[in-house]
This record gives structure tokens, C-alpha cells and sequence, in this order.
């Protein structure tokens, strides 16, 4: 086993709540149940998405826990496909095969072709997750496409036909050369949560759970388990696999740092020297009768500290983008902590003066927070449009995207999604929602209910507010930022 722990688990195939209705726990549940469990490692695979990667990444770390960087694919009249990261080039075929499978599609879709995985390097690991019926031909394809780094992906749960399903994928394993391994698709943290992924999947599909049948999962075993339950149900050569699959994976995500772009800079300047240069004319223009020495010093300070922290490319950005705006003859404005900032001021981003502030720029700018500035840049509402398709003009759709912003469930949408989930009355559903106000706590919620007339304390009423309080601060589905930007080089 080459110093593997034989009595170790990684979970290689977990979905987070960022698959959005399709798994009822969050990053930090799933990372401190696997801990408690004695896991050496849990990829975070949601479906066609990195959206919640950051916080699996964190809580990870908060947990002291391995995490491998994954998602879950399903492809157009192909198999269903687990890819996982083991290092810095196949995180970023990852993200560059996600992007292509979004952008072919309608909003909340994906679309993926089996000749979109040509260009996945050589490095991305592939587990097929095969459905109840098992194609070869599915097979013979992983085994072209993916050599040496494919596996079948085996999913127990306690089924009437386990056995019969895992000596037929040893067989095909054997057939077409594909080690086995296992992967639990795991959808919660703890078996508990069962009752929540029923609510979810009604949400999903927009019936009440009691008409949802066969959509539903058959039984709670999709959730993280202990040693004993996996050794009960998996042969020890399919967890030792995970085991040896975790280690090859060294990928982390404080590997990435970001790449500014290079046109920002005139050829015969770097961005320090280009950025100085733009300061202090700025300064000549603002002062034109004498800058006071204080000012070039504060100036001159801060310089030091963006050099410092290489972020020189960020005020360029903002300020090229500023200057557009105004040759366009566009409203805007710089506000927030920038306005602590000479060099803001200086680049005409902001316009408090020193003389109308006692600037401090580690309210703005701080080495110890390790942290890029945040300019708010604010523009007239009706032609803000035309700054966003400058931006997507210059920099190319390729290199430039508008940032999503996560939509999170608040009480009131749970209230009413989880109550049309149970089959609640709609004018009960109506009347308990208008009721609360934005600043009712969840204790408040039986109380409530009682001045409506019903009963906290039936288990119907008791399961209600139990699924609201679970699903309260979930990611609901991800929006569109008002007009916040990633570029890239």
C-alpha cells in the first residue's frame, strides 16, 4: 500500500449544497463529519460548478482535512463522469470545461459533448459513474479517452441488489482494463438530513415530496459513513483505491493567484513605474500651483505599499475603466475606503481631497490583511450598460465575466418553498409569510403561528418550522452581480 492507512477513507464523490437542490449540507457539515469519522480526505464534486469551492477550501483547512477539488459532469447521451484535480493544469481544464458547458447553454444549464474532453490534460483524473444499466460502449470510450487515469466509480447503498451490481462492474472492470474504486455520491452530512434532501428535490422539480415517487432517493444512505458501515458493504480493494487516489492529488486552492492583464502597461514601463507616472501627473493636475510636501510623502507611502503588494495592475484597471467613462461623458464616482487614498485621488477615481479628510490608507490597504483594495466604483444607472460592454469589448468574453452573487435562502422564501414542498394550504403558506418580519429571529416562529390561529406543536407544524430552520442560509441558485467584474490576463 506504500504507507497508505488501510483503516483510512477518502470520499471521492460528494456533492455540497452549491448543487443546488441536490444536496442538503454545507461544506463545513460535510469537512467536520468526515473528520469526526477519521477521513483522510473528501473531494467536493457539485455538478458542473466551483461556485462553493472557496468555502469547501476553507473549511477544509478549518478542519484539517484534505480536500480534492472536483465536480460531477454529465454528458449529452454519454455517461455520467466524476473529475477530480490533482494538481494546478487540470484545476484549470476543470474551470476552462465548466465555462464551455455553461456558455453553450440556457441560464442554469449545462451542455457537454464528448468531444469537449480532448483538451482535458493528461493529469485530470476521471471516475465513470455508471447508471443501473451498464454500457460498454461507455466504457470502451473511458478507457480510449482517459488511459491510466480512469476508474469505475462504485456507488453501494444498501440496495436488494448490491452484489449483483458490483460482480457485473468487476467484470466490465476487467473487460476494459478500468479499476474500481469506491464513490458514495454522498448528498448530506448525517442521515438525518434525509427528510431536507426530500424537500429539496421537491423544490427541484416543482411538485409537492408525496407526488415526487421514484425522484426521491430510496433510502438515507447517501450521507458520510463510519469505517464500519463502509467495510460492511464495500470489498477492501475498493477503499484502499480511494486511499491511493487521494494521495496522487496535490492540488490546493492557495496555489492559484491572480494574473493581471499585460495591455494595461505601455511598452517601456512597468506597471510601477506606470502607475507612478500617472500618480504624480495627476497630483500636478490637481495641485496646480505646488504639491505640499506631506502629500508627496503620503503619496510616495502608498506607491510603496501597492508595489509592495503587487497590485499596481488593479488601479490601472479601475482607472482606465474611469477614464472611458468620463471621455463618454458618463457619471462616476469612487466612494468607500478608496476615498482613503491619495492615489485614488490623484487618478481622479475619487475626489476627497487631504485637505477635506485626515486620510488613513490602512483603512484601504493593508499589508497585514493580505488583501486587494476594494474601489467601489459608482456609475450613472442608465448608461452603466455601456461601461460593462466596454469592459467585455476590451478584455474579450474569453477573459472578462461579470461575477455571480449567490442567492441564499432567508426565512421567509424557506418558509414558503418548504411549506409548498409539504403540501401546506397556500392561503396557510401565505398568511405565516406575511406575518414575520425581517427581523424575527427563528424563535419567534411558533409564536407566530399560534396568532394565526395554529398549533406549533403538531408534528406537522413541528416538521415545518424543523425543514425551515435547515434550510435557512443554504444557497438557493446563483444571480447576476449588478456590475462587478473578473478580468484576467
Amino acid at each position: 500500500m506504500n504507507g497508505i492507512d488501510t483503516q483510512g477513507y477518502a470520499e471521492l464523490h460528494c456533492l455540497s449544497c452549491f448543487s443546488f437542490q441536490r444536496a442538503a449540507s454545507h461544506a463545513w457539515e460535510l469537512m467536520a463529519q468526515a473528520k469526526a469519522l477519521g477521513y483522510t480526505a473528501v473531494a467536493i464534486t457539485d455538478e458542473c460548478s466551483l461556485a462553493g469551492i472557496v468555502r469547501a477550501h476553507e473549511a477544509a483547512d478549518k478542519a484539517k482535512l484534505k480536500l480534492i477539488v472536483g465536480c460531477e459532469l454529465q454528458i449529452e447521451d454519454g455517461p455520467k463522469l466524476v473529475l477530480l484535480a490533482p494538481d494546478k493544469p487540470a484545476y484549470e481544464a476543470m474551470s476552462g470545461l465548466i465555462t464551455h458547458a455553461r456558455r453553450r447553454s440556457e441560464k442554469g444549464e449545462y451542455r457537454l459533448l464528448r468531444e469537449d474532453f480532448l483538451a482535458i490534460p493528461q493529469s485530470c483524473f476521471v471516475l465513470w459513474i455508471p447508471d443501473e444499466g451498464i454500457n460498454a460502449a461507455h466504457a470502451a470510450w473511458l478507457r480510449d479517452t482517459f488511459a491510466g487515469r480512469s476508474w469505475i466509480g462504485v456507488a453501494l447503498h444498501r440496495g436488494a441488489n448490491d452484489a449483483t451490481r458490483l460482480t457485473q462492474l468487476r467484470r466490465t472492470g476487467e473487460r476494459f482494463g478500468l479499476p474500481l474504486v469506491a464513490a458514495n455520491d454522498v448528498r448530506y452530512h448525517v442521515r438525518e438530513r434525509r427528510a431536507l434532501h426530500d424537500v429539496l428535490t421537491s423544490i427541484r422539480h416543482g411538485i409537492p415530496v408525496a407526488e415526487c415517487g421514484y425522484r426521491l432517493l430510496p433510502n438515507g444512505e447517501q450521507h458520510l459513513r463510519s469505517f464500519e458501515d463502509l467495510r460492511e458493504i464495500y470489498p477492501q480493494d475498493l477503499l484502499d483505491e480511494t486511499l491511493r487516489i487521494a494521495e496522487r492529488c496535490h492540488f490546493r486552492m492557495n496555489e492559484l493567484s491572480y494574473e493581471y492583464p499585460q495591455e494595461l502597461v505601455p511598452q517601456g514601463h512597468t506597471p510601477t513605474s506606470w502607475l507612478r507616472q500617472l500618480a504624480e501627473q495627476g497630483m500636478c493636475d490637481r495641485w496646480p500651483q505646488g504639491i505640499k510636501p506631506e502629500y508627496s510623502a503620503l503619496l510616495d507611502k502608498e506607491l510603496a505599499l501597492i508595489a509592495d503588494m503587487k497590485v499596481e495592475a488593479f488601479f490601472l484597471t479601475v482607472w482606465d475603466i474611469v477614464c472611458e467613462a468620463r471621455r463618454r461623458g458618463i457619471l462616476c464616482q469612487g466612494r468607500g475606503s478608496a476615498a482613503n487614498s491619495i492615489t485614488c485621488f490623484a487618478l481622479r477615481i475619487t475626489e476627497v481631497t487631504p485637505e477635506q479628510n485626515d486620510l488613513l490608507f490602512e483603512r484601504f490597504l493593508s499589508k497585514e490583511r493580505n488583501e486587494p483594495p476594494d474601489i467601489d466604483v459608482d456609475f450613472e444607472h442608465e448608461r452603466r450598460e455601456e461601461v460593462i460592454q466596454y469592459v467585455f469589448k476590451k478584455y474579450t468574453r474569453d477573459r472578462a465575466a461579470l461575477a455571480a452573487t449567490v442567492i441564499h435562502y432567508r426565512k421567509k422564501m424557506a418558509l414558503r418553498d418548504v411549506g409548498r414542498a409539504l403540501g401546506a394550504a397556500p392561503d396557510q403558506i401565505d398568511a405565516f409569510a406575511k406575518s414575520l418580519a425581517w427581523w424575527d429571529k427563528a424563535e419567534v416562529l411558533p409564536q407566530r403561528l399560534r396568532e394565526l390561529g395554529l398549533d406549533p406543536d403538531t408534528p406537522a407544524m413541528r416538521r415545518w418550522l424543523d425543514l425551515v430552520n435547515q434550510l435557512r442560509g443554504m444557497p438557493r441558485h446563483l444571480s447576476q452581480h449588478v456590475g462587478g467584474f473578473i478580468i484576467s490576463d
